[in-house]
């Protein structure tokens, strides 16, 4: 039996997570939310005895202690795999390239905070507060779900300019995830950064400006990646991350790892 905790579980790649996992009732999986209350977690639950909704948000850091807490009481103080998928962008300016961002510390400041608080902060305060039962779990492993994007080798074969706020914190996750592999390998705990792939997680239909910037991100992919057709949906991306996850070891910990279980297959 494997114990999982998940961030940023309510929607996308996280509940993919949390649904796949759940579906083996061996499992303890535990789905940390902004939200407890939503229909999503809910039916999910409700289907799912071995699944544990707990309120957390990643950027604060007394939420994510509470619910490292409440995790220890439901896990008897032990986690085998923690997965940081918490996400979130300034979606207003994803398509500017570094030239057209103003010389205006507030606005700065309101384009990258999004992205530094989930990825940099919320990474840093989630795997301190859930460390103490990852240190007696049995596979020890801390997963930070991260993006080529922040790969310099892709972004210069496909020309990828935008995204900049999500990729720059995205890259000092990575960092960060190499930093604590170093500092925990002692203790035989392996952390990877993650990147899913080019995943559709858009709920819905697509606006018109959605669909072209795909088209032009297709096209700019396929530059790295010729036998691209498109974005994967997240139940192939989680498939694919978990049994890279069941792979982790001390060889690969500390590094960026693709859905494919390597460093030339981003998508």
């Amino acid at each position: 039996m494997s114990s999982y905790a998940i961030t940023g579980a309510s929607k996308g790649i996280g509940r993919e997570f949390v649904r796949q996992l759940a579906a083996d009732s061996a499992n303890t999986v535990l789905a940390i939310v902004r939200d407890p209350n939503s229909s999503a977690m809910s039916e999910l639950a409700s289907n799912h005895p071995n699944l544990h909704v707990i309120k957390g948000d990643v950027t604060d850091p007394k939420s994510i202690l509470e619910a490292a807490s409440a995790a220890c009481t439901i896990t008897g103080g032990k986690l085998d795999v923690l997965i940081h998928n918490s996400n979130a962008v300034d979606m207003a300016t994803m398509p500017s390239n570094p030239t057209q961002f103003p010389f205006d510390a507030e606005a700065i400041k309101a384009m990258f905070d999004p992205s530094f608080n989930t990825a940099i902060y919320g990474g840093l305060w989630t795997t301190n507060a859930f460390l103490p039962l990852i240190e007696k779990g049995i596979q020890k492993k801390i997963v930070h779900i991260s993006t080529a994007m922040a790969d310099i080798d892709l972004i210069k074969k496909t020309g990828v300019s935008y995204a900049v706020a999500y990729s720059v914190a995205k890259a000092g996750m990575n960092v960060q995830v190499a930093k604590y592999a170093a500092e925990l390998a002692p203790k035989g705990i392996k952390v990877l950064a993650l990147s899913p792939g080019w995943v559709n997680t858009w709920e819905g239909e697509k606006p018109p400006q959605v669909v072209e910037a795909n088209k032009v991100m297709l096209k700019q992919f396929q530059a790295a990646d010729p036998e691209l057709k498109g974005q994967i949906q997240p139940e192939e991306s989680v498939r694919k991350c978990l049994e890279v996850i069941e792979r982790l070891d001390s060889e690969t910990s500390g590094l960026l790892i693709s859905h494919n279980g390597d460093r030339a297959r981003w998508t």
